[in-house]
């Protein structure tokens, strides 16, 4: 008795055709993120073992070179003016980070992300911010985001009479306008034992790189299960079973 032969018909087919390479780019395409990510890990660990350099000598057009840099900086801040960063999640918890303006010795202003801090019992009850009193001296690490912020709506936010304002993402040209202050173009973000830091719930990138090696893995096995079905299917075309059933009676 001879083998069915191999009939997966042209939708089968054509459908493999166009998956099988998305499928597979998907996979190295996460694969690639995942060295970006370990790349991006090593570059931050080996800026954090640099000593810390003025703020005011930061060059902030090159955005390269200035991510994850170590800055020390001495000033005030601005206990009357402070942001929360919306739906912020600290070990389970709901809250906001605390994003509060800090003006140098040399009278330049940069944003300072103070870390976590828990939502009221209710949305409408903010939280009490900390204020931290008279010239501190900071050290921090300047972020600049990877990608720009995802928005529900391009309207800008605004409306809030009172401070501190909820914001659902930091974009500095409207805060300037609210602070009436030019501010550095990217936050930065305490180390331990500075004043004015909350709770740091930071990650050095938004997805570690073993999440982009198990989706590469998920899309992996997604087209080997679609080679198998194509596989499969083929040889179960129902001209192969009727061809089969024929000579079976025979």
């Amino acid at each position: 008795m001879s083998l069915p032969q191999f009939r997966p018909g042209w939708k089968l087919t054509a459908f493999t055709l166009v998956f099988t390479p998305l499928l597979l780019w998907l996979g190295f395409w996460q694969l690639d993120r995942e060295q970006e990510k370990v790349a991006l890990q090593a570059d931050f660990e080996n800026r954090g073992q640099r000593p810390a350099i003025p703020l005011e000598s930061v060059d902030w057009s090159r955005p390269d070179e200035s991510a994850y840099l170590k800055i020390s900086a001495t000033g005030v801040y601005d206990n009357e003016r402070s942001y929360l960063l919306d739906n912020r999640v600290y070990q389970g918890h709901v809250g906001y980070e605390l994003i509060s303006p800090f003006t140098t010795q040399s009278d330049m202003t940069v944003l300072v992300n103070r870390g976590w801090i828990a939502q009221g019992a209710t949305r409408a009850e903010l939280p009490q911010i900390t204020r931290v009193e008279g010239q501190v001296a900071i050290t921090a690490t300047i972020y600049v985001p990877l990608e720009e912020p995802f928005l529900l709506s391009s309207t800008p936010e605004g409306g809030q009479a009172t401070w501190p304002r909820v914001i659902q993402s930091i974009q500095v040209s409207q805060m300037e306008q609210e602070l009436d202050q030019t501010l550095a173009p990217y936050t930065i973000r305490p180390q331990e034992k500075s004043p004015g830091l909350e709770q740091s719930n930071w990650q050095t990138v938004n997805m570690l790189p073993e999440k982009h090696r198990a989706y590469a893995v998920q899309w992996f096995a997604m087209t080997f299960a679609l080679l198998a079905m194509y596989a499969f299917f083929g040889f179960r075309h129902p001209v192969n079973n009727t061809t089969l059933q024929r000579r079976t009676e025979s």
